[in-house]
């Protein structure tokens, strides 16, 4: 009986620290995810695939001489896309919207180089473009979207050669949203980018070659 209560005790603590821990993250999940630097000249601003506004947004921080140069992470194709293309229905893939995007906006096309070719995750960019890093290269920014900021400057702090200075930012397009969960493009966002993270933490990690079947 002695062992049991404060036994009892015990889970009782912890099953509110978790309820209290869970509501903290529910209600500030995407406080929780933004974490980016203050913005400041690189030698070089590398764009994260997913989102338009990445590219439009480094093209802008180029053209104001943040950075002489771009590079460019290039994301896999789905499978179905390329069926779809394949038909001859025009249907460009995301990274040549990506260059167009660049060229619209004054980018010269020998500033700008893409890395990869089928990267997946936000690990697999970070691996990929420690590939294929320039020399000379000393300092990055690192352009992607809010809620993305936290996890890609860990990502790629951990991955990078340690004297690579990051400098991570997001594209000024997408305030953060209050009671972000009734907002149907917002939540689902937030919520996969919560497990993204946590998976990460974990060890674990998604791979173009463990995730797209031909």
């Amino acid at each position: 009986m002695k062992i049991i209560r404060p036994l009892l005790t015990l889970i009782g603590a912890l099953t509110v620290a978790g309820i209290l821990a869970a509501a903290v993250l529910f209600f500030y999940a995407p406080t929780l995810l933004h974490k980016e630097d203050q913005l400041e000249k690189a030698d070089a601003i590398v764009v994260l695939a997913g989102n338009y506004y990445r590219p439009i947004y480094a093209a802008e921080l180029y053209n104001k001489g943040y950075a002489p140069r771009l590079l460019i992470s290039k994301p896999v194709v789905a499978p179905e896309k390329k069926a779809v293309k394949e038909l001859g229905i025009s249907f460009p893939f995301q990274w040549e919207i990506f260059e167009q995007i660049l060229q619209k906006q004054g980018v010269k096309s020998g500033d700008y180089v893409f890395f990869g070719n089928a990267n997946v995750s936000t690990i697999e960019e970070a691996e990929e473009l420690k590939k294929a890093l320039p020399s000379g290269i000393k300092s990055l920014i690192l352009v992607t979207s809010r809620l993305h900021t936290r996890r890609a400057g860990t990502i790629f702090r951990e991955t990078l050669p340690p004297g690579i200075k990051i400098c991570v930012v997001s594209t000024p397009y997408n305030p953060p949203k209050t009671e972000w969960w009734k907002n149907y493009r917002i939540a689902p966002y937030v919520i996969l980018e919560v497990a993204k993270t946590l998976y990460y933490e974990l060890g674990g990690g998604f791979r173009s070659t463990e995730q797209i079947e031909n």
